[in-house]
Formats: C-alpha cells, structure tokens, sequence
C-alpha cells in the first residue's frame, strides 16, 4: 500500500503530528505481515454504543479486523454485554495504541488495536484478542490486519467451541451453505458460512467456488488474487470437493454471493469423499 508523502507540510503544526507523520511514513512502503504498528500511548475515556474507543485525547478508534455485535441485531444483551465487557477492562485505563493505517476512515476513526499492560509485570493483552476470547467479536479479515489473523483465529475457535458471547446468539451463528432462508435473510450481513465446494467456475476476471445449483450460494475471488491465494496453500482450483468456512458481507443482489478478497477469509475444514469437480465459464 502505497501512502502519497506529497504534501508534508499538511502535518505540520498539528496535535499528534509526529505520531501522525511516523505513521504514514509505516505505511508508506509496502506492508509487512506485522500485526499493526507501534503507535505511542493512549488513555481511554468511553466505550460507544458501538463498540468503539473514545480516546481522552478525542481521536475515536475501531478494533481492526473485527466484527463486533450490533444493538440492532440479534438478542439485545449479546451487544450489551460486549460493551460493559470492553468498559470494564479499558474505560479509564491507559494502553500502547497498535495502529494499522496511517490516515482515519471516512468516520473518522483510527483502525487500531490496545495493548493493555497486566498487573504483577504480566505482560500486555491485545484488547482484539481478550475480546475474540471471550466470545465477544469474530474476526473479520482486513488486508492491513492480516499478520494478526493465526492468533485471532485460533482465540476465536475456541470461544466458538465453548459457545461463549456471540457464538450462545443465533443471529451469529455459522450458516450453512444450502440454507437459502437464512442466506436470503442475511443480505448485507458480514457472515460466516460452511459448506462444501461443488464445483470451481473460471470467468474471465473471476473464480466462483459453488456450493450448488443456480440461486444458491457462490464465493467469488478476482482471478488477479488467485496467486496470492495459492501462495497461502489456498489452491482456489482445487478446492471441488473440500468442505470450507468462508467469511465476508453477503450480496443476494443476483443469487448469494461473497466476495473474498484476502486468503484468510477460506478455512479448509477437510475434504468430502465423492465429490466431483466441474467448471465453468461463464463471468
């Protein structure tokens, strides 16, 4: 990702501007798989309705790489239990900020991470993971989070084998790739589906992974990522066959669909015996 270095003088006299200016020259080069950059210190002041971190300096930051609950969806006490979760282990506190963009998004919010210093010289706890662990956010992979993602996912697992936070609420449950109600009543969702790959279509910018017949659900990768999905072990034309959890916003537009865009949005979960591979090549 490359950061235009320009117009410098825009940083110049502003608070936090050698923070601001150190970031952009992070991020400047190429990424790295580091799991975000050092970014000094910061004091929480609130935690919002939506989960994001009110600094007391007034920056607002999003936990990066995270799907967290929403109040507007699912049972009412998943999302408020996340939140009293988040202020009682960092409302008032002071923590390293891990940032992972040089400039806010269009809200205006810094995409970050808190390291959280443990008492008795225990070390420091990523707010991300002590969130994952407890059940309280699934991961939901970003190019610029992607050197997180193993220990996220590992930490997201086992909350989800424990049944813990989100994973107790149906409305955040893992779907099933044949199950058309629940796929046509999540349009617009971030979700996480299951399901085995029928069939891998070829276009002529695009990949489809099946999971069935027309109407039913497709996850769709640009043909330009198929070689950074190879490099991940991730070979997309060999995957007919294999049983896949596969995460990203559901489009239902022209029939279910999920766009990928980075490999860590494929989990292999193993393969299923009789299957049969066919393409296509329509786009």
């Amino acid at each position: 990702m490359k950061t235009s270095l320009a117009h410098p003088e825009i940083w110049r006299g502003r608070p936090g501007a050698g923070a601001a200016l150190a970031l952009v020259l992070a991020f400047a080069e190429p990424a790295s798989a580091a799991c975000g950059v050092a970014a000094g210190t910061a004091k929480i002041a609130e935690v919002t309705e939506r989960l994001e971190l009110r600094l007391e300096d007034g920056r607002l930051a999003r936990l990066a790489g995270l799907d967290m609950p929403d109040p507007a969806r699912g049972a009412a006490e998943t999302a408020a239990n996340a939140r009293a979760f988040l202020k009682e282990r960092l409302a008032g506190r002071e923590a390293a900020l891990v940032a992972f963009a040089a400039p806010p998004d269009r809200w205006g919010r810094v995409p970050a991470d808190l390291m959280l210093s443990e008492p008795s010289g225990g070390g420091e706890s990523s707010a991300a993971l002590l969130l994952l662990s407890a059940g309280f956010a699934r991961v939901r992979p970003e190019f610029e989070t992607r050197g997180c993602a193993g220990e996220r996912l590992t930490a997201e697992a086992k909350a989800r084998a424990a049944g813990l936070g989100l994973w107790d609420d149906p409305d955040y449950s893992i779907l099933e790739a044949g199950d058309a109600e629940e796929l046509a009543g999540s349009d617009g969702r971030f979700v996480v589906v299951e399901g085995t790959v029928r069939r891998v279509g070829v276009g002529r910018s695009r990949l489809y992974l099946d999971f069935g017949g027309r109407g039913e659900l497709s996850v769709v990768v640009a043909r330009k990522s198929q070689a950074a999905f190879q490099s991940a072990g991730l070979p997309l034309g060999a995957l007919a066959g294999e049983r896949i959890r596969a995460r990203g916003v559901l489009d239902d537009r022209f029939g279910p669909r999920l766009e990928v865009a980075e490999p860590l949005m494929i989990e292999r979960l193993g393969r299923v015996e009789g299957e049969q591979r066919a393409i296509r090549a329509d786009d």
